[in-house]
């Protein structure tokens, strides 16, 4: 029998697609436990201090878990319809470019790091001193956080579960304007939905950094600025590799930012 005589494999259904994903997705929401309480929480919830504190590290666990689930599951369902490959969630075709990644990332953290130093006169002392209590922090928990959480969690929340139905939803009006059938995305498809999900996953960093210093316009400028040119830069490996491409390159950024801090 030819080759191109034998049955195509049947596509992963979505459990297959959804499962995996959402496994490796778990492993970052466990190293949430790395991190300190916020105090704002316990200040805001005082019946929170009476409960036992594996409890209460559990309950702070919730959320991120749940944005999770639902993530992972939108992302299964519709990055296949757009072209998005997750060698995880069992596309064949779906490729590691760790050269790319590695790349990618260790530019950004270069990038990052001198943008930090040349803003340190403009984002003043509450910055400085934010700056210097995370480096005066165990190294180990940020790191493993970093890779994490920030590698393997946010990549599945932004880019599988936001920039995927962000891309089918964009292909959607498309071919109802244009007409067409499924397929890839366009360029102009996809680049849509790479800075929708950037700019969400910018944005998604001003609360957290909130609580610990009040924002100020050069602070937000440099927060949102940056985190849009990682997230795009993201985005792109997703687009043009796979989401494990993209995983891999953001936790190479938190391993620069970790080399920077031994350095420095």
């Amino acid at each position: 029998m030819k080759p191109s005589s034998l049955p195509a494999s049947p596509a992963p259904g979505f459990a297959r697609r959804f499962l995996p994903v959402w496994a490796l997705g778990l492993v970052g929401v466990a190293a949430l436990l790395l991190q300190p309480l916020p105090p704002a929480l316990l200040a805001s919830a005082p019946a929170l201090r009476e409960l036992p504190p594996v409890l209460v590290r559990l309950l702070v666990l919730l959320n991120p878990l749940l944005l999770l689930t639902a993530m992972a599951a939108i992302g299964a369902a519709c990055a296949p319809r757009v072209g998005l490959r997750s060698a995880l969630a069992g596309d064949a075709l779906a490729r590691l470019d760790a050269r790319t990644a590695l790349a990618v990332g260790a530019a950004l953290a270069v990038v990052i790091a001198v943008v930090d130093a040349a803003l340190a006169p403009w984002l003043g002392s509450a910055w400085q001193q934010v700056v210097a209590q995370a480096n005066a922090a165990p190294w180990l928990p940020a790191l493993l956080l970093g890779v994490l959480y920030g590698g393997i969690t946010e990549e599945v929340v932004m880019r599988w579960g936001l920039m995927a139905p962000v891309a089918w939803g964009a292909m959607a009006v498309q071919r109802r304007v244009r007409g067409g059938s499924p397929g890839q995305p366009s360029a102009l498809v996809a680049w849509l939905a790479i800075a929708v999900a950037a700019a969400v996953f910018a944005l998604g960093h001003l609360p957290a950094l909130a609580q610990s210093l009040e924002l100020s316009a050069p602070v937000v400028a440099r927060t949102l600025g940056l985190n849009l040119l990682a997230g795009i830069a993201y985005g792109w490996l997703f687009w043009r590799r796979s989401l494990e491409t993209a995983m891999l390159a953001h936790a190479t950024t938190h391993l620069g930012f970790a080399l920077a801090r031994w350095v420095g």
